[in-house]
């Protein structure tokens, strides 16, 4: 027997094609910079054959980019993988599915997760597709063709219906906005989104007990199975009934909870919309017009789980997260470089040790801010986005609040008004002598950095809030970052409150003045 890598992957992504015949706004596809097309079948086969070759029987996602069901050849694949072991997961956006010949190719495959990306469920949502060939009423009802094709076949396939629910970007604490924005909204009101569920709830009732009567052996048979394989998980990451759903099931992380199975094998999973990629131009392209957005990219060094997968893209290049569809941290080519070599090569070892040793996860794990562009006519400007080095918002500190820094700390602000000085309040908790400093940069976005524009030291009164002001010249239209430097002492140290956090200084307010 072939003994297989030393770190063998967790999860295998081979990417068939990098074509779509969808639009989505929430996706990148539309503005993918690398030549789109499908994956050859001489590096099908390549890879196939060396991955077996390392006696390797991994799980395989047939996606990166691209809508899996446009190559042809994916029922040869799903063959192929199915004769040697692999469970496989098949993600599709439904619109290939109309065809029955289709539908009946997929759940013949035992192996098979098949994810119906219904998302976008309203027929106002669905506009976010960009796709006219397919009415919303055919899609939607495409849904529940394949469920019910499925116990009409008596497939083992096991289905996931997914659904974007509203608790989206506007959540996620990494994004900072200057106004909420729900970018993908897939319900135009929470009451429109709960609504849905309990209409949706009721209809996938109706039709459990519309196949369980009229299907009654393929009906019991599967249910025994699904009962038997997710008996360890029934109750707390799935639920039989409506009565079993957790509160907000639908804002839960699908780590936590995987879904609701309303029929054997078959679940309603709700997804979060978030940005999928950081990627600086898929953004400018997402976001809404009169927006600036800048990524401020993670440096502290971190683990990552999705650097313990490894893909194929259509181009031939290897890759470890899907994130990755450029190819950014590319490993090699299948072309050139053996997939044994790949799987134990310094680069890979590296991500797997330091993730953020890759650009891509460095922006992936990064901070996301969004400014308004309009001029405000005022004679200041707060400066209210904090990247790194910060401590949470404290409602305790002084009267109006205020946060610690960690030593070194990023606030930005986007100019939006002509602003002749930065003005500083805040409390050090170092004697007068002890110098601090702070340094004004601005974003040059040719070299997608920051170039430093002034530094000044500035001290304060030990425990008293301070004042501090510096005259600079805020361009308006330009983005800023503001960097403060001091040095850190630990509170249980001194007074052995339990607090163990380093603390820079207590920062209250930062403003532009006119």
């Amino acid at each position: 027997m072939v003994i297989g890598p030393v770190n063998p992957p967790r999860t295998l992504f081979l990417e068939l094609t990098s074509h779509c015949n969808m639009h989505c706004a929430f996706c990148p596809s539309d503005v993918l910079r690398r030549p789109k097309e499908h994956l050859s079948e001489a590096r099908l086969r390549k890879f196939l054959d060396q991955i077996h070759a390392l006696n390797l029987r991994t799980p395989v996602l047939l996606n990166v980019l691209g809508e899996p069901l446009l190559n042809k050849k994916v029922y040869e694949v799903l063959d192929l993988l199915e004769a040697e072991g692999h469970p496989v997961t098949l993600i599709t956006n439904v619109s290939l599915l109309g065809d029955p010949d289709v539908r009946l190719k997929l759940l013949r495959h035992g192996n098979l997760t098949l994810a119906l990306s219904l998302q976008t469920a309203t027929k106002r949502s669905y506009r976010m597709r960009g796709y006219d060939r397919l009415p919303f009423k055919k899609f939607y009802g495409t849904v529940f063709e394949v469920v019910k094709d499925k116990f009409r076949t008596g497939s083992a396939v096991r289905l996931e219906v997914h659904v974007a629910s509203n608790f989206v970007v506007s959540h996620d604490p990494t994004v900072q906005a200057g106004r909420g924005f729900d970018l993908w909204a897939n319900f135009p009101s929470d009451g429109a989104e709960r609504r849905w569920i309990t209409r949706t709830l009721k209809r996938l009732e109706r039709l459990a007990a519309a196949l369980e009567k009229r299907y009654p052996e393929a009906y019991a048979r599967e249910r025994a199975a699904a009962l038997e394989k997710y008996r360890e998980h029934i109750g707390t990451k799935i639920a039989l009934d409506r009565a079993g759903l957790p509160p907000d099931f639908y804002r839960l992380k699908d780590e936590v909870f995987w879904g609701y199975m309303a029929l054997p094998n078959v679940f309603l999973v709700f997804k979060s919309l978030e940005l999928w990629t950081r990627d600086r131009i898929f953004l400018k392209a997402a976001l809404p017009a009169g927006t600036f957005v800048y990524v401020e990219e993670r440096q502290e060094p971190r683990t990552c789980v999705m650097a313990d997968n490894f893909g194929l893209l259509a181009n031939g290049e290897y890759v470890l997260c899907c994130l990755d569809y450029e190819a950014e941290m590319a490993i090699g080519n299948i072309d050139s470089m053996p997939v044994g070599e790949a799987l134990g090569s310094g680069k890979r070892s590296a991500v797997r040790k330091d993730a953020m040793t890759g650009k891509v996860c460095r922006r992936c794990k990064g901070n996301v801010f969004v400014f308004d562009t309009a001029p405000i006519y005022s004679n200041a400007q707060d400066v209210d986005r904090f990247g790194r080095g910060w401590w949470e918002f404290e409602t305790g500190l002084s009267s109006s609040g205020g946060r610690w820094t960690k030593g070194r700390a990023w606030a930005y602000v986007y100019s939006r008004i002509e602003a002749r000085s930065l003005k500083l309040s805040f409390l050090s908790p170092f004697e007068e002598a002890v110098p601090l400093e702070l340094a004004v940069s601005a974003y040059d976005e040719r070299i997608d950095d920051f170039r430093m524009s002034k530094a000044i030291a500035f001290r304060g009164r030990k425990g008293a809030a301070s004042e501090f002001e510096t005259a600079f010249d805020f361009v308006p239209g330009r983005l800023y970052r503001i960097q403060i430097d001091s040095p850190v002492f630990v509170p249980d140290e001194a007074s052995h409150n339990g607090d163990t956090r380093c603390l820079g200084i207590a920062v209250f307010s930062m403003m532009l003045r006119a």
